[in-house]
Protein backbone atom coordinates (compact mmCIF):
# COMPACT_ATOMS: atom_id res chain seq x y z
CA UNK A 1 0.00 0.00 0.00
CA UNK A 2 1.62 3.51 -0.99
CA UNK A 3 1.01 6.36 1.64
CA UNK A 4 1.33 9.89 1.02
CA UNK A 5 1.78 12.37 3.85
CA UNK A 6 0.79 15.85 3.21
CA UNK A 7 2.22 18.22 6.03
CA UNK A 8 5.41 17.84 7.71
CA UNK A 9 4.73 20.14 11.25
CA UNK A 10 4.51 18.32 14.08
CA UNK A 11 1.20 16.43 13.32
CA UNK A 12 2.94 15.34 10.12
CA UNK A 13 5.94 14.00 11.28
CA UNK A 14 4.18 12.11 14.37
CA UNK A 15 2.18 10.23 11.71
CA UNK A 16 5.13 9.52 9.54
CA UNK A 17 7.34 8.14 12.79
CA UNK A 18 4.21 6.03 13.15
CA UNK A 19 3.56 4.61 10.07
CA UNK A 20 7.21 3.89 9.50
CA UNK A 21 7.22 2.15 12.47
CA UNK A 22 4.46 0.47 12.91
CA UNK A 23 3.31 -0.31 9.30
CA UNK A 24 6.87 -0.83 7.32
CA UNK A 25 5.03 -2.39 4.37
CA UNK A 26 4.31 0.84 3.66
CA UNK A 27 5.60 2.38 0.72
CA UNK A 28 5.59 6.11 2.11
CA UNK A 29 6.23 9.57 0.15
CA UNK A 30 5.90 13.39 1.71
CA UNK A 31 4.58 16.45 1.06
CA UNK A 32 5.21 20.06 2.16
CA UNK A 33 5.94 23.64 1.00
CA UNK A 34 9.09 24.51 3.27
CA UNK A 35 12.25 22.81 1.54
CA UNK A 36 13.92 22.69 5.49
CA UNK A 37 11.16 20.26 6.20
CA UNK A 38 11.68 18.23 2.98
CA UNK A 39 15.44 18.08 3.44
CA UNK A 40 15.26 17.13 6.99
CA UNK A 41 12.51 14.28 6.69
CA UNK A 42 14.70 13.06 3.48
CA UNK A 43 17.63 12.52 5.04
CA UNK A 44 16.19 11.12 8.48
CA UNK A 45 13.88 8.41 6.29
CA UNK A 46 15.16 8.56 3.06
CA UNK A 47 11.17 9.48 1.53
CA UNK A 48 10.31 10.23 -1.39
CA UNK A 49 9.53 14.44 -0.80
CA UNK A 50 6.97 16.38 -2.97
CA UNK A 51 6.62 20.32 -3.11
CA UNK A 52 3.55 19.87 -4.92
CA UNK A 53 0.44 18.21 -3.90
CA UNK A 54 -0.94 17.48 -7.10
CA UNK A 55 2.12 16.50 -8.31
CA UNK A 56 2.73 14.29 -5.77
CA UNK A 57 -0.86 12.53 -6.26
CA UNK A 58 -0.05 12.33 -10.02
CA UNK A 59 3.87 10.88 -9.35
CA UNK A 60 3.24 8.73 -6.37
CA UNK A 61 -0.41 7.39 -7.17
CA UNK A 62 -1.28 6.69 -3.20
CA UNK A 63 -3.73 4.63 -1.94
CA UNK A 64 -4.44 6.43 0.50
CA UNK A 65 -3.62 9.85 2.23
CA UNK A 66 -2.88 11.36 5.34
CA UNK A 67 -4.08 15.28 5.77
CA UNK A 68 -1.66 16.76 8.51
CA UNK A 69 -1.63 20.36 7.20
CA UNK A 70 -2.65 23.58 8.78
CA UNK A 71 -6.47 23.09 9.74
CA UNK A 72 -7.67 25.83 7.19
CA UNK A 73 -5.61 24.29 4.27
CA UNK A 74 -7.49 20.41 5.17
CA UNK A 75 -10.93 20.91 2.76
CA UNK A 76 -9.04 21.18 -0.87
CA UNK A 77 -6.53 18.06 -0.20
CA UNK A 78 -9.46 15.91 0.92
CA UNK A 79 -11.72 16.51 -1.46
CA UNK A 80 -9.60 16.37 -4.66
CA UNK A 81 -7.73 12.69 -3.40
CA UNK A 82 -11.51 11.41 -2.53
CA UNK A 83 -12.90 12.18 -6.13
CA UNK A 84 -10.06 10.49 -7.17
CA UNK A 85 -10.65 7.23 -5.46
CA UNK A 86 -7.86 7.78 -2.71
CA UNK A 87 -8.97 7.06 0.77
CA UNK A 88 -8.24 9.58 3.06
CA UNK A 89 -7.11 10.53 7.05
CA UNK A 90 -6.99 13.77 8.41
CA UNK A 91 -6.48 15.52 11.59
CA UNK A 92 -8.86 16.90 13.35
CA UNK A 93 -10.70 20.03 11.76
CA UNK A 94 -11.00 23.63 13.43
CA UNK A 95 -13.04 24.76 10.66
CA UNK A 96 -16.36 22.93 8.81
CA UNK A 97 -14.63 24.50 5.26
CA UNK A 98 -15.46 22.09 1.81
CA UNK A 99 -17.77 19.68 4.41
CA UNK A 100 -20.64 19.64 1.87
CA UNK A 101 -18.40 18.30 -0.87
CA UNK A 102 -16.90 15.64 1.63
CA UNK A 103 -20.04 14.14 3.89
CA UNK A 104 -21.21 12.20 0.62
CA UNK A 105 -18.54 10.41 0.50
CA UNK A 106 -18.67 9.93 4.16
CA UNK A 107 -22.25 8.69 3.77
CA UNK A 108 -21.00 6.68 1.38
CA UNK A 109 -18.37 4.47 2.40
CA UNK A 110 -15.88 4.33 -0.05
CA UNK A 111 -13.49 5.34 -0.55
CA UNK A 112 -12.74 6.16 3.41
CA UNK A 113 -12.65 9.44 4.25
CA UNK A 114 -12.12 9.52 8.38
CA UNK A 115 -11.44 12.10 10.66
CA UNK A 116 -9.10 12.44 13.29
CA UNK A 117 -10.27 12.51 16.96
CA UNK A 118 -7.56 11.24 18.90
CA UNK A 119 -9.31 11.27 22.57
CA UNK A 120 -11.96 8.64 21.64
CA UNK A 121 -8.76 6.31 21.14
CA UNK A 122 -7.10 7.01 24.59
CA UNK A 123 -7.61 4.40 27.51
CA UNK A 124 -8.00 6.33 30.30
CA UNK A 125 -11.09 8.53 28.11
CA UNK A 126 -12.36 5.57 26.49
CA UNK A 127 -12.72 4.01 30.48
CA UNK A 128 -14.08 6.93 31.37
CA UNK A 129 -17.24 6.75 28.81
CA UNK A 130 -17.38 3.25 29.86
CA UNK A 131 -17.60 3.23 33.66
CA UNK A 132 -18.57 6.79 34.74
CA UNK A 133 -22.19 5.56 35.47
CA UNK A 134 -20.07 4.14 38.54
CA UNK A 135 -20.61 7.91 40.15
CA UNK A 136 -24.37 7.58 40.00
CA UNK A 137 -27.34 8.30 37.64
CA UNK A 138 -26.70 12.25 38.32
CA UNK A 139 -23.37 13.65 38.38
CA UNK A 140 -21.26 16.48 37.98
CA UNK A 141 -17.76 17.18 36.48
CA UNK A 142 -15.07 20.08 36.44
CA UNK A 143 -12.31 19.82 34.07
CA UNK A 144 -9.56 22.00 33.07
CA UNK A 145 -7.26 22.18 30.29
CA UNK A 146 -4.29 24.56 29.96
CA UNK A 147 -0.76 24.83 28.52
CA UNK A 148 1.42 27.85 28.26
CA UNK A 149 0.87 28.38 24.37
CA UNK A 150 4.99 29.05 23.51
CA UNK A 151 5.54 25.48 25.34
CA UNK A 152 2.99 24.58 22.66
CA UNK A 153 5.78 23.66 19.85
CA UNK A 154 8.54 25.44 21.39
CA UNK A 155 10.79 25.13 18.27
CA UNK A 156 8.68 27.74 16.61
CA UNK A 157 6.69 30.78 17.77
CA UNK A 158 3.71 30.68 18.81
CA UNK A 159 2.19 33.76 16.43
CA UNK A 160 3.52 31.70 13.35
CA UNK A 161 1.33 28.63 13.39
CA UNK A 162 -2.38 28.15 13.13
CA UNK A 163 -3.14 29.09 16.71
CA UNK A 164 -1.87 32.64 15.91
CA UNK A 165 -5.02 33.17 13.55
CA UNK A 166 -8.51 33.85 15.25
CA UNK A 167 -10.19 31.45 13.31
CA UNK A 168 -7.96 28.85 14.58
CA UNK A 169 -7.33 29.71 17.65
CA UNK A 170 -5.03 27.64 20.76
CA UNK A 171 -9.08 27.75 23.09
CA UNK A 172 -10.66 26.30 19.73
CA UNK A 173 -8.36 23.71 19.42
CA UNK A 174 -8.75 22.44 22.67
CA UNK A 175 -12.56 22.59 22.53
CA UNK A 176 -12.09 20.35 18.96
CA UNK A 177 -10.17 18.24 20.96
CA UNK A 178 -12.46 17.97 24.05
CA UNK A 179 -16.22 18.15 23.20
CA UNK A 180 -16.06 15.00 20.96
CA UNK A 181 -15.04 12.61 23.87
CA UNK A 182 -17.05 14.59 26.62
CA UNK A 183 -20.08 14.37 24.69
CA UNK A 184 -19.21 11.06 23.72
CA UNK A 185 -19.50 10.30 27.54
CA UNK A 186 -22.38 12.29 28.41
CA UNK A 187 -24.51 13.53 25.31
CA UNK A 188 -25.35 16.53 23.19
CA UNK A 189 -24.70 19.81 24.78
CA UNK A 190 -28.52 20.74 25.49
CA UNK A 191 -27.53 23.96 27.33
CA UNK A 192 -24.21 26.45 28.14
CA UNK A 193 -23.06 29.22 29.02
CA UNK A 194 -19.59 30.86 29.35
CA UNK A 195 -17.08 33.57 29.75
CA UNK A 196 -14.13 34.75 27.81
CA UNK A 197 -10.58 36.70 29.25
CA UNK A 198 -7.22 37.46 28.92
CA UNK A 199 -4.91 36.83 31.75
CA UNK A 200 -1.51 36.62 30.04
CA UNK A 201 0.90 39.06 28.09
CA UNK A 202 0.58 37.03 24.74
CA UNK A 203 0.34 38.88 21.55
CA UNK A 204 -2.73 37.39 20.48
CA UNK A 205 -6.32 38.38 18.69
CA UNK A 206 -8.33 36.17 20.73
CA UNK A 207 -9.18 35.64 24.95
CA UNK A 208 -6.74 33.42 26.11
CA UNK A 209 -8.62 31.73 28.41
CA UNK A 210 -12.43 30.17 28.55
CA UNK A 211 -14.77 29.13 31.51
CA UNK A 212 -18.05 26.98 30.23
CA UNK A 213 -20.65 26.06 32.00
CA UNK A 214 -22.60 22.94 30.27
CA UNK A 215 -25.24 20.94 30.49
CA UNK A 216 -25.69 17.29 28.50
CA UNK A 217 -28.14 15.06 27.47
CA UNK A 218 -28.24 12.28 30.09
CA UNK A 219 -28.57 15.20 32.67
CA UNK A 220 -24.65 15.74 33.49
CA UNK A 221 -23.92 19.11 34.13
CA UNK A 222 -19.76 20.36 33.91
CA UNK A 223 -17.72 23.44 34.44
CA UNK A 224 -14.93 23.68 31.76
CA UNK A 225 -11.68 25.59 31.85
CA UNK A 226 -9.51 26.26 29.06
CA UNK A 227 -6.40 28.00 28.89
CA UNK A 228 -3.31 28.56 26.58
CA UNK A 229 -1.27 30.48 29.70
CA UNK A 230 -0.63 27.42 32.37
CA UNK A 231 2.90 27.37 32.59
CA UNK A 232 2.71 24.00 34.01
CA UNK A 233 0.65 21.88 31.40
CA UNK A 234 -2.68 20.79 33.54
CA UNK A 235 -5.20 17.93 32.35
CA UNK A 236 -7.39 17.26 35.73
CA UNK A 237 -10.72 15.85 35.74
CA UNK A 238 -13.03 15.10 38.58
CA UNK A 239 -16.70 13.56 37.88
CA UNK A 240 -18.60 13.47 40.91
CA UNK A 241 -21.77 11.70 41.97
CA UNK A 242 -23.95 10.10 45.61
CA UNK A 243 -21.78 6.59 44.46
CA UNK A 244 -18.39 7.42 43.75
CA UNK A 245 -15.60 10.04 42.10
CA UNK A 246 -13.49 9.36 39.12
CA UNK A 247 -10.27 11.46 39.03
CA UNK A 248 -7.76 11.90 36.24
CA UNK A 249 -4.58 13.65 36.05
CA UNK A 250 -3.78 13.35 32.46
CA UNK A 251 -2.14 9.72 32.40
CA UNK A 252 -3.05 6.21 32.58
CA UNK A 253 -1.21 5.93 36.24
CA UNK A 254 -3.65 9.00 37.41
CA UNK A 255 -6.67 7.42 36.67
CA UNK A 256 -9.06 5.93 39.85
CA UNK A 257 -12.24 5.19 41.03
CA UNK A 258 -13.17 6.76 44.74
CA UNK A 259 -16.47 4.45 46.07
CA UNK A 260 -17.81 6.07 49.40
CA UNK A 261 -15.82 3.56 51.08
CA UNK A 262 -12.77 1.36 50.41
CA UNK A 263 -9.76 1.74 48.66
CA UNK A 264 -9.62 3.59 44.98
CA UNK A 265 -9.32 1.46 41.66
CA UNK A 266 -6.84 2.10 39.43
CA UNK A 267 -8.42 0.44 36.69
CA UNK A 268 -4.99 1.38 34.40
CA UNK A 269 -2.20 1.29 36.69
CA UNK A 270 -0.32 -1.20 34.65
CA UNK A 271 -0.92 0.10 31.07
CA UNK A 272 2.12 0.19 28.87
CA UNK A 273 2.34 2.97 26.57
CA UNK A 274 4.48 4.08 23.72
CA UNK A 275 7.15 6.25 24.69
CA UNK A 276 6.55 10.06 24.60
CA UNK A 277 7.76 12.15 22.09
CA UNK A 278 11.30 15.08 23.77
CA UNK A 279 8.86 18.49 23.19
CA UNK A 280 5.49 17.90 24.36
CA UNK A 281 3.61 17.70 27.75
CA UNK A 282 3.98 14.71 29.94
CA UNK A 283 0.07 14.07 29.16
CA UNK A 284 0.27 13.78 25.67
CA UNK A 285 0.70 9.79 24.63
CA UNK A 286 1.41 8.54 21.50
CA UNK A 287 -0.74 5.52 21.45
CA UNK A 288 -4.06 6.86 20.83
CA UNK A 289 -2.08 8.51 17.55
CA UNK A 290 -1.40 4.79 16.61
CA UNK A 291 -4.89 2.76 17.59
CA UNK A 292 -6.65 5.55 15.39
CA UNK A 293 -4.20 4.80 12.22
CA UNK A 294 -4.67 1.72 13.28
CA UNK A 295 -8.68 1.87 13.03
CA UNK A 296 -7.55 3.66 9.65
CA UNK A 297 -5.92 0.85 7.25
CA UNK A 298 -8.32 -1.79 8.89
CA UNK A 299 -10.82 0.15 7.12
CA UNK A 300 -9.29 0.24 4.13
CA UNK A 301 -8.51 -2.82 4.06
CA UNK A 302 -11.82 -4.03 4.90
CA UNK A 303 -10.89 -5.85 8.15
CA UNK A 304 -13.57 -3.77 9.80
CA UNK A 305 -16.80 -1.53 9.38
CA UNK A 306 -17.03 0.36 12.42
CA UNK A 307 -16.43 3.72 11.29
CA UNK A 308 -15.75 5.72 14.22
CA UNK A 309 -15.69 9.05 14.61
CA UNK A 310 -17.35 11.29 11.39
CA UNK A 311 -17.80 14.63 9.48
CA UNK A 312 -21.65 14.85 9.91
CA UNK A 313 -21.01 14.35 14.04
CA UNK A 314 -17.81 17.17 13.96
CA UNK A 315 -20.06 19.22 11.78
CA UNK A 316 -22.02 19.39 15.11
CA UNK A 317 -19.30 20.03 17.47
CA UNK A 318 -17.72 22.95 15.21
CA UNK A 319 -21.34 24.37 15.27
CA UNK A 320 -21.31 24.13 19.10
CA UNK A 321 -17.63 25.94 19.53
CA UNK A 322 -19.30 28.89 17.05
CA UNK A 323 -21.84 29.21 19.78
CA UNK A 324 -19.40 29.49 22.83
CA UNK A 325 -16.94 31.93 20.59
CA UNK A 326 -20.16 34.42 19.70
CA UNK A 327 -19.94 35.47 23.17
CA UNK A 328 -16.06 37.08 22.84
CA UNK A 329 -16.71 37.72 18.74
CA UNK A 330 -19.76 40.24 19.44
CA UNK A 331 -18.41 41.50 22.19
Amino acid sequence: MKCFIAGLGSMGKRRLRLVRRFFPEMDIAVLDARQDRRDDVSRSYGCTVYESFEGGLADFSPDVLIVSTPPDAHALSIHSALEKGIHTFSELDLLDDGYDAILPFEENGFPVAFLSSTPLYRSENRWIIGNHGKTGARKFYTYHVGQYLPDWHPWEKYDEFFVGSPRTNAIREILCIELPWLTECFGKVTDFSCSWSRTSSLNLPYPDTCQVLLRHGDGTTGSFTLDCVSRKAVRNLLISGEEGTILWEGNSQSLRYLSPSGEPVHPLLDEKELERQAGYAQFISESPYLEELRHFFRLVSGETAERGYSYARHREILRLVDGLEREWKEH
